[in-house]
């Protein structure tokens, strides 16, 4: 036991006697707790303990996460002449880290609580979030500079089926933009060398690798039950031919691309807003943009692979606004990221022959 009698070792607390435990996270109804918690915020705590704690001389068991909000929360109890509280040192985080026993929401076993911990504890996620990653299909079409970071994202966050689509292998020229790959993986083909890594990630979910190149001939079979396309390619045609499969399927294809310096983010759904034929029409003379001949900056592909990944999370959980109508425009020479307004195109030769 450390401090005067306000804190206690998770070895002390498992061998020791309470009265009343109490979780006072926010978030604790999503996370393992100790058994027979009771799940009070620290505010509601602290404003009415009476309500609470009905002996002022009961031992009671204060827990966070790591131990320094219940040790001020038993700090205030003290005043307040609760002077049997005590706070768990080092929080659920030590407890958990110790081995000892837990009680889980249903739902997510004890080391998926573990891996996932961070998110499950952001509003809107818990344990019906994570789930509806688990159960998610997302296809990502391309694994390099954008590819590259949505996968290591996608598969930290447990989205549990990816498909990696992408024909090309390995070049050492790569390298400064696509991290997960290293030198001894040069000559290995992108798909399966990505899979592997989205594996050794986290070998709970599953990932498909396909070392074909999309086109609008096998387009519709390889993107069929997925709940999300991810288009990560500097090809107008391969975008276009993944939009036209996603207005196919009615999935959103959440779109990223980089110039140099600069990126573009947006997200396409037919069924709510424009789709990616409506701002970029097919036929109007416009070339691929290959980083072979024009450059582009590492970090670039990492922003907006990073915001594309955000974007799958918010699709698959219902949390926040996707940017559907909208185009974002990153330019990480001045680190400004403006957005515009798009809209439907009532001649959209793509979405316009959509039926209801």
């Amino acid at each position: 036991m450390t401090g005067p009698n306000q804190s206690i070792t998770p070895r002390e607390a498992a061998a020791g006697s309470f009265d009343i435990i109490i979780d006072i996270r926010t978030h604790g109804g999503s996370t393992p707790t100790l058994p027979g918690a009771l799940l009070i915020t620290a505010h509601n705590l602290t404003s009415d303990p009476a309500r609470f704690i009905p002996n002022r001389d009961a031992p009671v068991l204060i827990v966070c996460d790591i131990g320094m909000r219940s040790l001020t929360v038993v700090e205030q109890l003290h005043g307040a002449g609760y002077v049997a509280s005590i706070s768990l040192e080092g929080g659920m985080e030590e407890w958990i880290a110790q081995d000892l026993p837990v009680v889980t929401p249903e739902g997510l076993s004890t080391a998926e609580f573990r891996r996932y911990d961070r998110q499950l504890k952001l509003p809107g996620v818990g344990v019906a979030g994570q789930l509806d990653l688990q159960r998610a299909r997302v296809a990502v079409v391309g694994a390099g500079g954008l590819g590259t970071p949505v996968l290591a994202y996608l598969a930290g966050a447990g989205v549990g089926n990816l498909t990696i689509v992408d024909s090309d292998r390995i070049e050492v020229s790569n390298l400064h933009r696509q991290p997960i790959y290293t030198t001894q993986d040069v000559g290995a083909g992108k798909a399966r060398a990505a899979a592997s890594f989205v594996k050794a990630l986290n070998p709970e979910i599953t990932v498909t690798p396909i070392s074909e190149r999309l086109d609008s001939s096998n387009a519709p079979d390889l993107l069929a039950h997925h709940d999300v396309v991810v288009t990560c390619t500097d090809s107008f045609d391969t975008t276009h031919a993944i939009n036209q499969a996603a207005l196919h399927h009615r999935i959103p294809m959440v779109f990223g691309s980089v110039y140099r310096f600069e990126g573009q983010l947006g997200v396409f759904d037919a069924q709510n807003g424009p789709c990616y034929a409506c701002v970029f029409p097919q036929h109007t003379g416009g070339t691929s943009l290959d980083c072979s001949i024009v450059g582009v900056m590492g970090p670039v592909t990492g922003v907006i692979g990073g915001m594309q990944a955000a974007e799958v999370m918010k699709l698959l959980t219902g949390i926040g606004d996707p940017i559907i109508g909208r185009l974002h425009l990153y330019d990480s020479r001045t680190q400004i990221l403006d957005s515009v307004h798009i809209r439907k195109n009532p001649a959209c030769t793509m979405c316009g022959l959509l039926t209801p």
